[in-house]
């Protein structure tokens, strides 16, 4: 699954908390990229992963990220 090619591209909207978006930005500025690419790339990641194994989801975390 390649991150930029499909043809159709949405606009996805997430929030997050401040710390990570302080996060990514300290990193995307480390690694000479933009924000947005960082997203992408974990979640072409994610799902990349996904196709081989069940996904160890802590969902009793997932408010506390």
């Amino acid at each position: 699954m390649g991150m930029i090619a499909d043809k159709e591209i949405v606009r996805v909207t997430a929030s997050l908390p401040r710390t990570q978006e302080l996060g990514l930005k300290e990193l995307a500025a480390k690694n000479d990229v933009s924000v947005s690419w960082l997203i992408r790339h974990a979640v072409s990641k994610l799902l990349n992963e996904s196709e081989d194994a069940q996904l160890q989801l802590d969902f009793g975390r997932r408010h506390s990220l």
